[in-house]
């Protein structure tokens, strides 16, 4: 028998699935109608798996971000070094007196460490002096003033697990335990010419390591990061 047809404004239209005597399979339970419907949108399982893969993923990322928010903030803490110095530079070239920088590391009562730093003038003609310091006759130029982004988590130092080398790459550094060399001293001084003292501040979170570098003849403050897996440093 022929199949049934119905009509409708536009024609005859056979009715597909029904024929004379009874019914066909509703026409949702038909293969090309489901799989028109999964076209619609993903099934739960689709949705777990493309979970999974997004979970693996960012626990693959956290290691390697952590890694880089811990260098940005020595890398911030030397920033911070770095523009005090070039703040006693300018003040020696302004005033034409020789001014140093001299940082002070001290333990809070909380237990934390806190790092200030103060700028001296030359008082007597001689340059600033870790003597004349003390007795007064290099005065201390405003307040002692405290680095942010040195004693929380960042600190002078090296990392105990790296013997770091030189910036030449000759050698390997000496004396760890000594992260301000300056001259003689711990005490970055520039005179008013804009001349310096040389030396280097290292700074470390234990595992990254930054200098900042002071050169005598131009009185050029550098920052350096120092590169582990090639063990040599890199200018910034």
């Amino acid at each position: 028998m022929a199949p049934l047809t119905a009509r409708d404004p536009r024609g005859v239209v056979e009715l597909d699935g029904m024929e004379a005597g009874g019914f066909g399979p509703p026409p949702c339970f038909r293969r090309d109608c489901r799989r028109a419907r999964r076209k619609g949108g993903f099934t739960l399982l689709e949705l777990l798996v493309a979970t999974t893969i997004l979970a693996l993923l960012a626990t693959l990322a956290v290691p390697p971000l952590r890694q880089q928010i811990a260098q940005h903030r020595v890398r911030l803490a030397a920033a911070e070094v770095a523009s005090t110095l070039w703040t006693a530079r300018s003040s020696a070239v302004r005033y034409g007196v020789a001014v140093a920088v001299r940082f002070d590391v001290r333990e809070s009562e909380g237990g934390s460490t806190v790092t200030a730093f103060s700028l001296y003038a030359d008082g007597d003609g001689d340059g600033v002096r870790t003597a004349d310091l003390s007795t007064g006759a290099d005065p201390r130029i405003g307040r002692p003033a405290r680095l942010l982004h040195v004693g929380s988590g960042v600190r002078f130092g090296f990392p105990e697990d790296l013997e770091p080398r030189e910036f030449t790459g000759s050698g390997r550094l000496d004396r760890l335990d000594d992260p301000l060399r300056f001259g003689r001293s711990d005490i970055a001084s520039f005179s008013p010419a804009g001349t310096a003292s040389p030396g280097t501040a290292f700074l470390t979170d234990g595992y990254h390591l930054f200098a900042v570098r002071v050169y005598n003849r131009t009185g050029k403050i550098q920052i350096l990061r120092y590169v582990r897996d090639r063990q040599h440093w890199k200018g910034l």
